[in-house]
């Protein structure tokens, strides 16, 4: 089954799969590469990987509205739990069946802490299994050996890796991931949205290919179907 994968700029995505409408880490109203507004979006789930403004800037304001289910570990669903937003709280390890198939949080390196100063837990990434299809979405992380473990405990068909550098891995160590991953298609997220991420994605691309690996570039509001 094709799972259609739309980027919005920054690590801002959809899954689209068999009627079910999934969010990562919406940042719509204060980006400045985002190619429609937080009123555009409709997802029955919202998953988000840490706590900082640019992840979760428009998870509420979504949930508030189309009564979506918030789902991210243990500390920031019950910030939300608080608000009165439906949520899912994991952690890491964990992996949790949903409508649309099961979702693993695994473990990032990075820092966790909501814009308004409320720790958000620890930092992670996603393992999304939906349509007989594996997503690994790694968030803001930099590079680490257990990318390798994932590769022996998923086939994971495409790998959202953040090449932004300053705050994440940057494309050299993304390419290191991408090798551990196993992954046939990898997409750079957390690019170009502010100075000091900007970064050349076609020549990371040709490095990937270089590796035997599917470049996935997307500019914002581009779709891409996984098959």
């Amino acid at each position: 089954m094709a799972i259609k994968i739309i980027y919005h700029g920054h690590s801002n995505i959809e899954l689209h799969s068999d009627g079910h409408r999934i969010q990562i880490d919406p940042f719509y109203d204060s980006n400045p590469l985002a190619d429609v507004k937080s009123d555009r979006a409709d997802p029955q789930f919202i998953f988000l990987s840490h706590a900082h403004f640019d992840h979760v800037d428009d998870a509420e304001r979504i949930a508030k509205r189309n009564g979506a289910i918030i789902v991210a570990n243990f500390e920031m669903a019950t910030y939300y739990e608080n608000l009165g937003i439906k949520t899912v709280g994991m952690n890491t390890g964990g992996g949790s069946a949903f409508a649309f198939g099961k979702a693993h949080l695994v473990q990032a390196f990075h820092t966790s802490t909501f814009p308004d100063g409320t720790p958000g837990g620890a930092p992670g990434g996603w393992i999304m299994q939906i349509g007989g299809k594996t997503i690994y979405f790694a968030g803001d992380t930099a590079l680490f050996g257990d990318m390798a473990l994932f590769a022996k405990l998923w086939q994971i068909d495409l790998a959202c890796l953040p090449i932004g550098d300053q705050f994440t891995m940057g494309p050299d160590h993304a390419l290191m991931a991408a090798e551990m991953l196993k992954a046939p298609n990898v997409m750079p997220i957390h690019y170009n949205t502010f100075p000091p991420i900007k970064q050349d994605a076609a020549a990371f691309g040709q490095r990937l290919r270089e590796r035997q690996i599917n470049p996935v570039i997307l500019s914002p509001g581009q779709e891409f179907n996984l098959v």
